[in-house]
């Protein structure tokens, strides 16, 4: 009698709505998840004791409420559950490590409690945040890929290794994943607008990502600034076609990589202008962002955050010292995070965007081993009706070049799509793409995989 009393109470003080938002979570991630065993706990009521497991709730002039969700490494699949919406005062909310789809649900947006989502470890959940989120200050989104404290502790993680493997195994297995990514590409719609989006030699910098407004716009070093922050190019990491690149601190402790333009690079200043206006207006989780420039004394430098786990093609058979093992699951992240890049830019809301340079040594790698598209100096916009000029230069890289771009000079989003195919084969068999000291029928990866 007593305790049906107390139930009367809290659902006249308006408990009532939390049970029911929280047994709508239970039969949602039901339909996808029948026999997941953290579900089969719940049962009664979420926050009375005994609570249910990854629920933490606080009770204020009688009123329970639901503040923390921790539905971490639980195995669970679909799409994030939009009843989760309804929990009005969560302010912590763990989705990690599972194997959620699709994207945030746009009621989110409305739980302005909510301070921390954790969404790391869901290689195929988009982690664009659903307004309301994205221009919250008071808010931390924790994305990116896979760890190995994530993959152990879920067993889930463990039979994706199994699988994949599997898949990698297979050559009709592995021409029917290739076929799904190339599918996607070509089938993307492209729909420009006439505005006028040509590149500008002293771009306007636009806000930072959606994602964190608090971090700096792209900002202009002098050359002194540059000389400290990397102790008079003390660190050299890396050399390309632009020049020599060098690890800095900034002097709030950012790490950095500084490009610095060589006397006798094959790239020169067209190019250096080409990345300072893409990266000035382009922001994405998946492409690497520009930090800061300087253009004084002849010196053209570019300022990038640094990339800890380096490149993907240092990973996969790049120096000893750099080389790592990738599982599958990491393979997999790096491969999708690339993808999201590329989809992004062949999708700019203004106008398609032509990378012309995706290769493995341009997929950069965060200290979540989150695939990163790096390098915009070759990039275009793609040709259009109206255009003035349009060149035919074929820029790109040997091994990953599309044929077709190469013969017809036509350029497209289609070659940017190969080059990416060429860099999924590199992901599943360890090569790259061209390599003259094996037998003359496997020099080229494309070829021999054909």
């Amino acid at each position: 009698m007593i305790s049906c009393l107390l139930l009367l109470m809290l659902f006249s003080r308006g408990y009532g709505t939390q049970v029911d938002a929280m047994n709508e979570l239970k039969h949602e991630l039901l339909e996808t998840n029948p026999r997941n065993k953290l579900l089969e706990k719940w049962y009664d009521d979420p926050c009375l004791p005994p609570s249910w497991e990854g629920i933490r709730c606080t009770q204020n002039n009688g009123t329970y409420a639901v503040v923390k969700l921790d539905l971490s490494s639980k195995s669970l699949n679909g799409p994030v559950p939009t009843s989760i919406g309804n929990l009005t005062e969560i302010i912590d909310l763990d989705l990690k490590n599972n194997n959620f789809t699709g994207s945030i649900p746009e009621s989110f947006g409305s739980l302005i409690h909510l301070s921390k989502l954790a969404i790391r470890c869901n290689p195929f959940l988009s982690d664009q945040l659903p307004p309301g989120l994205s221009n919250r200050t008071n808010f931390t989104l924790i994305s990116g890929g896979c760890d190995k404290q994530d993959i152990s502790q879920s067993k889930f993680s463990q039979q994706r290794i199994y699988v994949i493997g599997s898949i990698a195994g297979g050559s009709i297995a592995c021409t029917l994943a290739l076929g799904m990514f190339f599918t996607c590409f070509y089938r993307r719609t492209h729909h420009p607008s006439k505005g006028d989006n040509q590149a500008v030699k002293d771009p306007i910098f636009s806000d930072w990502s959606v994602h964190n407004p608090s971090d700096p716009v792209v900002q202009q070093f002098s050359l002194l600034y540059i000389q400290n922050a990397t102790c008079n190019y003390k660190t050299l990491i890396g050399e390309g076609g632009f020049g020599a690149v060098y690890r800095g601190t900034l002097p709030h402790g950012q790490e950095v990589a500084v490009k610095v333009r060589s006397a006798s690079s094959t790239q020169g200043t067209r190019e250096f202008n080409n990345e300072l206006s893409f990266l000035s207006t382009i922001r994405h989780d998946n492409l690497v962002p520009l930090l800061g420039y300087c253009c004084e004394n002849d010196q053209q430098i570019l300022v990038y955050p640094f990339m800890s786990n380096g490149s993907l093609q240092d990973r996969l058979y790049g120096e000893a010292s750099k080389r790592k093992v990738l599982d599958w699951p990491t393979r997999l992240s790096i491969a999708l995070g690339a993808a999201r890049g590329l989809m992004y830019l062949h999708n700019f809301g203004a106008r398609c965007i032509i990378h012309r340079d995706v290769k493995s040594s341009n997929i950069l790698l965060d200290h979540n081993m989150c695939g990163k598209l790096a390098d915009f100096g070759f990039s275009k916009y793609a040709p259009q009706e109206g255009d003035s000029s349009v060149s035919l230069e074929v820029r790109g890289t040997a091994g990953y070049l599309d044929p077709e771009y190469y013969s017809t000079q036509q350029l497209s989003a289609k070659s940017d799509v190969f080059s990416f195919g060429v860099v999924l084969l590199e992901i599943v068999t360890g090569r790259e793409p061209l390599n003259i000291h094996r037998p003359r029928n496997e020099w080229s990866l494309v070829e021999w995989k054909t």
